[in-house]
This record gives C-alpha cells, sequence and structure tokens, in this order.
C-alpha cells in the first residue's frame, strides 16, 4: 500500500481514477503469484466487515483530504527569501486587497533586487492605483518614475538647523521635481550618465 501511495497522483481527477482502479486490481487479484489469480474481495475481509463497506470506504474518497500550499515560482512559503516574502505580502495588498481606502507603503523595494522590482513590483502598483491612491516612500527610481506616479514628494531635513524638515511637491516633469528625482534616486546626472555608458547596447 505505502509503494501504490508513493508512486500515485493524488492531486489530479485522472491520477486519483488510475489510483482506484490500482488498489481495486489488488483486491481481486493476489499479487503474491504471476501471473495474478483472481480473488474475492469477500474472502479477504473480517467477518463484522463486508465487501459492500471495503468499496464504500474505497470509492467515497472520504479518505482524500484536501492540502492547501501558498506558493510562488514553485517554491512554498517557507523556501522563499525575506524579500520573496515581502513581495508576496505586497501583492496581496496591491492586487488582493480590494478596498479603495488610501495604502502607505514604506521601501516596498527592500530586500528586492531592481529586475524584481521592475518585472513584479510596478505592474503592481499600476494595477493598484486604477482603483484606490498609493502612497510610496522610497528610494528606488523604479518605483518612483516607471510607476509614472502622479505626484513626487520630495522630503529632506535640514540636521544644523534645528532638523528642520522642508517639503516639495510636484509632478514628475516639473523642472526642480525632475531634478531632485535625479539627484536622490540616480545619484546625480553624471552618475546616471556613467553607468548607462557602461552598459553595452
Amino acid at each position: 500500500m505505502s509503494d501504490l501511495i508513493s508512486t500515485a497522483d493524488l492531486g489530479t481527477r485522472t491520477g486519483i481514477i488510475k489510483f482506484l482502479e490500482s488498489i481495486l486490481n489488488h483486491l481481486t487479484h493476489d499479487k503474491r503469484d504471476s501471473p495474478s489469480p483472481e480473488i474475492r474481495i469477500s474472502d479477504q475481509v473480517r467477518k463484522e466487515s463486508s465487501e459492500a463497506q471495503v468499496l464504500d470506504e474505497l470509492f467515497s474518497l472520504e479518505w482524500l483530504v484536501p492540502k492547501y500550499r501558498l506558493t510562488w515560482s514553485g517554491k512554498s512559503l517557507e523556501q522563499l527569501s525575506p524579500g520573496e516574502r515581502g513581495s508576496l505580502l505586497l501583492i496581496f495588498y496591491l492586487l488582493i486587497d480590494r478596498r479603495d481606502v488610501p495604502l502607505i507603503i514604506d521601501q516596498p523595494e527592500e530586500n528586492l533586487d531592481n529586475q524584481t522590482v521592475y518585472e513584479l513590483l510596478v505592474p503592481c502598483v499600476k494595477e493598484a492605483r486604477k482603483r484606490r491612491q498609493v502612497v510610496l516612500v522610497t528610494h528606488n527610481p523604479n518605483l518612483a518614475v516607471v510607476c509614472d506616479v502622479d505626484q513626487v514628494i520630495h522630503c529632506a531635513i535640514d540636521k544644523k538647523n534645528r532638523n528642520k524638515v522642508t517639503y516639495v511637491t510636484g509632478a514628475l516633469e516639473n523642472p526642480t521635481i525632475n531634478q531632485y528625482t535625479v539627484d536622490v534616486l540616480e545619484g546625480t546626472r553624471p552618475a546616471l550618465d556613467q553607468r548607462e555608458s557602461k552598459y553595452q547596447s
């Protein structure tokens, strides 16, 4: 029985039918001999049981209990890295949560590489903002620029002037905001140009 179960595909309808056929074949044929002679199920059960009870138990499928597992990219939740777990949680908030209340996320790119941010988070943010306001606190240009945000809020703190905090807001197309975006998220224009010149087209 252990061998039959270990090789069975109980996750599909076809696999379950094949498993039942195999069990029934073993119940009606003596597999100790070759060729296997036919035997009766009634001859194998205890006196207080019947063949009908055995078949009812087998084909009722009550012994088949579904197990649910949360996976991402073929990996179970336990196998995910902290960044992947965070991404999964963000997907829940951005796509599965159907509420229309504003959503504020602090540094959603934490523990994620830029490719994952671009390929996974950016589409989710774009989809979520169709029905709710999404506020992101980020240092990642993929989220601020590629998401095509409606408004950028640049925050600065002057520690020499009693920790004075200033905010400048505006659209990404605004020259001042655009410059802040390049300086803070890209590391200034020379740094951006230098990185671009290193990559082969």
